[in-house]
């Protein structure tokens, strides 16, 4: 940077980018304050977020009731609540909150990882990512990977006093959002970060594709009813490039996705069948 260029910014300082932040486990969740206090270091944070836990709702979109939205201070963060999925907040906060349209729609930091094909296509957290890139603006969903004996200790994952544990995602997600940013990446249309649950700034970051997974049974027989129970993730057959593999070697993974869900490669030859046997 030029000495000119220095005393120009001091003097005249460019407008801080804006961000529109939400999630999928609501506001109280131990990830969504320290990213919200992350990003706002750097840009200007609009935060939308569901009350309540809208986890495995994917892309949803309320139609049958009226949504309520309120504006309140939790943490010290400004942030509106509305009572509707992360893809309406998404589409409120673009249409109905925010002046200026974002640069980024931000979604996390989930409690949990949302790896291989078919948790990123349940997942809320990526279903306010997807909702953002329809619109045209590129988005970013961040997971944490949450130990499994956290979980069957109960771990408060919406108290306070746990914000410590997402501190690190926030950084690196902050991190990745400002490269994204700056290098646009035409042709990706929003990026999956999952990211190790003890990784830091300088973890190692590999650039993955999505694991070809599936659920296995999802739903169990309990006398006449059926309940849901989400399969542990199994680090098996892992394709050398995937997200599963990636945080299994303890990277972080970001994979760049896109939403036309076009088999591109696949198109030609497609086409030719149709002309001829139609």
């Amino acid at each position: 940077m030029t000495p000119e260029r220095f005393i120009n910014n001091l003097l005249f300082p460019l407008p801080m980018m804006d961000i529109l932040i939400t999630n999928d486990d609501g506001y109280k969740s131990a990830g969504f304050v320290p990213l919200v206090r992350e990003l706002s270091k750097k840009y200007s944070v609009t935060a939308v977020v569901p009350t309540r836990g809208r986890s495995w709702i994917g892309k949803a979109i309320t139609t049958k009731k009226e949504l309520r939205i309120k504006k309140i201070t939790y943490q010290g963060v400004d942030m509106f609540l509305l009572d509707g999925t992360p893809a309406d907040c998404v589409q409120i906060g673009l249409y109905d909150i925010v002046d200026t349209r974002p640069k980024m729609v931000i979604s996390g930091v989930n409690i949990g990882l949302n790896i291989g094909r078919a948790r990123t296509l349940s997942s809320g957290t990526i279903g306010a990512a997807i909702e953002g890139s329809i619109d045209g603006v590129r988005a970013i969903a961040s997971s944490l990977s949450i130990p499994i004996k956290m979980r069957e200790n109960k771990t408060d994952f919406y108290h306070p006093k746990n914000y410590r544990f997402f501190e690190n995602a926030a950084q690196i997600t902050t991190k990745v959002t400002s490269i994204i940013i700056e290098k646009r990446f035409d042709g990706v249309d929003l990026f999956s970060l999952n990211i190790p649950f003890d990784a830091t700034i300088d973890t190692p970051l590999t650039i993955t594709t999505l694991f070809k997974t599936r659920y296995g049974r999802l739903f169990h027989k309990k006398r006449k009813t059926f309940i849901h129970q989400t399969p542990p993730v199994e680090f098996k057959n892992m394709e050398e490039d995937s997200d599963l593999r990636a945080i299994h070697d303890n990277k972080i993974s970001l994979t760049p996705m896109n939403i036309s869900f076009a088999a591109q490669h696949s198109y030609d030859n497609v086409q030719y069948v149709f002309k001829e046997k139609w």
